[in-house]
């Protein structure tokens, strides 16, 4: 799913499979970076559980395009 906010930011939001659990990635489109563990800037985030991805994406600001 592709999001965005108001800031001009791009993301894309998806349910992966690996290692036979699903986890929830979130990779920035284009320049946009995604912020990491302990504030470091990275193209993309891979989160274990739904509830904690929702609040990464709430948390910056993102909406679905």
């Amino acid at each position: 799913m592709k999001m965005a906010n108001a800031k001009g930011e791009e993301i894309y939001y998806n349910p992966v499979e690996k290692n036979g659990k699903l986890v929830w990635v979130v990779k920035g489109i284009g320049s946009t970076v995604v912020i990491g563990r302990d504030r470091q800037k990275r193209k993309s985030r891979t989160f274990t559980q739904e509830h904690q991805a929702q609040a990464y994406i709430d948390r910056h600001g993102f909406r679905a395009v």
